[in-house]
């Protein structure tokens, strides 16, 4: 059902109609870029003056070019965009992606005329069509892009977005905690293939393990739910409905021409259909971080290690706050602490204060050892980052050696984990290096990293509530 559009992602030949000799237009970038990337079909640039672009020939018009062609981005204007297609039709072109705007988006009828007309012409070709008014198609394993710094190496989550730049950003964000991005659509208006039809193909696709979606409407309400179950069903998918206020409904209609709608109603939905509802980008790359890292878990009882007295505070109360568990510890881990440290013992509790270990023979990778073997917790966040720790000189040192302390724990005994690494309240180049390099280290380790304890409690909620909706339906 979803993977017969399979042939959208590998196309052997692609065409950009509108190519310029102008770096700062878009035609001149993804004809650029696919040369950049080393696609390893044929490409090629055309251009109605037929002038060189990037030190290469250009034809005239697709019409022209020698070979087979299955894929076509256009950034032709509006107006010639029918042409175009008439072109395409002759030459046996399978998809357009029209990166060419100013249809019905304007609220012109004229424009939305020209659009429909447009769809009919691929519609009586057999031509689908990505678009308009959107950034298209970034494929890593092909060397397709539409920005140059989408990440090349792929991965196994996909972002899905009607707009270019949001687009960006959900893959940009994850990107800097080590999420790695298979497949990347903008789809803009989705005048011809729309985001059912996109999470069919997700639902099936065997490089796709979590999905992100940014939408400002849909065309086909019914159509939407029954494919955004049977993806849910699957897989993960994180669903950010734009446009739910007045101010941002009226912002739709000007940008992808979709029709805005109440949140509540949304949210409802996305929720029956077994998906994960977020409201802004912050909440969308937390959540897509997080399942891309973690394992299928159910349980909210959660064991928090690190940080000062405050820092436990907080901790403690952002994570009861998003529906987790802070659980005292069980009599296991009180008798293990007073055998070993009949003196601090009883000042140790959960949240651990890291500030009362510095007197005690318990190193935090030890307890962290314990918490993590106890089936009386089901996940453990590590918090990293504190600023009393980042202004010590030694911070560049010491923090990498806690951390990979608490990695090993981790690599040998897996429980889902968390590690809370921001940014300097005042950052110095030293200290953005470092907790860079802890980012990197937690990601090849295949343990997410949030910027803050809350936004991490409310990721790993939105974890558990999804397997144990998704258990429940099993």
């Amino acid at each position: 059902m979803g993977l017969e559009l399979d042939y959208l992602f590998h196309p052997k030949s692609i065409a950009v109609a509108g190519a310029s000799e102008d770096p700062r237009k878009q035609g001149n970038a993804y004809y650029r870029l696919l040369k950049e990337r080393g696609f390893k079909g044929a490409v090629y640039a055309v251009n109605p003056r037929g002038t060189d672009v990037l030190g290469g020939p250009s034809f005239t018009s697709v019409g022209e070019i020698p070979g087979p062609v299955d894929y076509v981005i256009s950034t032709v204007p509006a107006p010639a965009v029918p042409g175009l297609i008439d072109e395409c039709a002759a030459k046996g072109v399978k998809t357009i992606h029209l990166f060419t705007g100013r249809f019905s988006e304007t609220g012109h009828e004229d424009a939305a005329t020209l659009e429909r007309d447009v769809l009919a012409r691929a519609q009586r070709a057999g031509i689908r069509l990505i678009g308009p008014n959107g950034m298209g198609l970034h494929y890593a394993r092909e060397g397709i892009t539409f920005k140059d710094h989408l990440p090349a190496d792929p991965g196994t989550a996909v972002a899905m977005a009607q707009s270019g730049g949001n687009a960006v950003e959900m893959v940009l964000g994850p990107a800097a905690r080590g999420v790695r991005f298979g497949k990347v659509l903008s789809y803009g208006n989705g005048l011809d293939l729309n985001e059912a039809d996109f999470l069919n193909y997700f639902a099936e696709d065997p490089e796709t393990s979590v999905v992100g979606l940014y939408l400002e409407g849909v065309k086909e309400g019914r159509r939407f739910l029954d494919a955004l179950r049977r993806v849910a069903s699957e897989k993960p998918v994180v669903v950010w409905k734009g446009g739910r206020t007045a101010a941002g409904g009226r912002a739709v209609s000007s940008h992808t021409a979709s029709l805005a709608g109440d949140s509540a109603i949304w949210n409802a939905a996305i929720r029956q259909a077994g998906a994960v509802p977020v409201s802004n980008m912050q909440e969308m790359v937390d959540a897509v971080s997080a399942f891309y890292f973690l394992p299928p878990f159910t349980g909210v009882r959660t064991a928090i290690a690190g940080g000062g007295g405050g820092r436990s505070v907080q901790s403690a109360d952002v994570c009861e706050e998003a529906g987790l568990v802070v659980a005292p510890f069980p009599d296991s881990i009180t008798a293990a602490l007073r055998e070993r440290d009949p003196e601090y013992w009883d000042w140790l509790s959960n949240p651990v204060d890291g500030s009362i270990l510095g007197a005690s023979p318990w190193k935090m990778d030890e307890l962290v050892a314990l918490l993590t073997k106890s089936p009386e917790y089901d996940l453990v966040i590590n918090n990293i980052d504190e600023q009393w720790a980042l202004d010590r000189p030694e911070a560049a040192q010491d923090l990498p050696k806690t951390l990979d302390a608490l990695l090993a724990v981790h690599a040998q005994q897996p429980k889902p984990m968390a590690v809370v690494v921001g940014d300097a309240v005042q950052p110095q180049g030293w200290q953005t290096d470092a907790l860079t390099d802890l980012r990197s280290r937690c990601a090849a380790a295949g343990v997410p990293t949030f910027p803050s304890i809350a936004r991490a409690a409310q990721a790993l909620k939105r974890v558990t509530d999804y397997y144990r909706h998704k258990e429940a339906l099993e």
